[in-house]
């Protein structure tokens, strides 16, 4: 939001820079994920791969989800856990819980979270699941794991950019 290259850009439809480079090989060691299983699941050479880690090469959600699923992360968890969401965002306006429709059910999530379960980090399991496309979209039977990764991928990097104005 205050950068001068954003994580997510949403006019271009890309992550990237030096803030999610950063943050994705922190998030690799993390996971214990090592950089030639990252690789293949993206498809990528090396050389490819270390300009992505370098901020120098920008990808979109079909990447972010292959990123995702080889790192075994929620796309929620994902996005807090590579800098797209990150406090920076947070402390500018965006709602923690701004994938919920406005309304009895975002207020309903926020006692939960402050009264009930006060994590810092949004327990995605249990409020994906009150968002209805989210819900409809879990149980979709044609799409595979990694093709409802990229998909719900798309629909919270699409709203959270609506929230802030196009980049995150």
């Amino acid at each position: 939001m205050n950068q001068q290259i954003p994580v997510w850009d949403a006019r271009l439809g890309t992550a990237g820079g030096p803030t999610f480079g950063g943050a994705l090989q922190a998030l690799a060691r993390e996971r214990g994920v090592d950089d030639a299983q990252l690789i293949d699941a993206l498809g990528v050479t090396r050389e490819e791969f270390e300009e992505l880690y370098a901020g120098k090469r920008r990808v979109g959600p079909s990447v972010l989800a292959r990123l995702a699923h080889a790192l075994r992360l929620r796309p929620i968890e994902f996005m807090q856990k590579s800098a797209l969401l990150s406090l920076d965002v947070y402390a500018f306006g965006l709602d923690p819980l701004f994938f919920l429709p406005e309304g009895q059910l975002r207020y309903d999530a926020r006692i939960y979270m402050r009264e009930i379960n006060p994590r810092h980090a949004v327990p995605e399991g249990d409020m994906t699941k009150r968002n209805p496309l989210l819900h409809a979209l879990g149980e979709d039977p044609l799409l595979d794991a990694l093709g409802r990764i990229e998909v719900e991928l798309t629909y919270l990097l699409r709203i959270a950019s609506q929230a802030t104005g196009g980049t995150l």
